[in-house]
C-alpha cells in the first residue's frame, strides 16, 4: 500500500473561473507559505491559458493524498 501525494493549486480567472494546477509529488515538509510564494509567482507570470480568461489570483492551496493499493 502506498500513499500519493499531490499539491493542488486553484487560482482564480479573469471570467470568474477556476484553473487547478496539479503538482505531482511535492516535497516532504512543503510549508504554506512556501506553497503561496511559488503560486502568486505562477500568477504573476501568468504563465498558463485557460478557456475563463488569465488567472487572477489564488482561492485555495491544498494538499491532496491518496492511498494506493494493488489487488494483484
Amino acid at each position: 500500500m502506498a500513499m500519493d501525494k499531490e499539491l493542488e493549486i486553484v487560482c482564480k480567472t479573469a471570467l470568474d473561473g477556476q484553473h487547478v494546477i496539479n503538482v505531482p509529488a511535492p516535497l516532504d515538509g512543503l510549508t504554506l507559505a512556501a506553497a503561496t510564494a511559488a503560486a502568486t509567482t505562477i500568477v504573476a507570470k501568468n504563465v498558463f491559458a485557460t478557456q475563463t480568461g488569465d488567472l487572477t489570483g489564488i482561492a485555495e492551496i491544498r494538499l491532496r493524498t491518496t492511498e494506493v493499493s494493488s489487488l494483484a
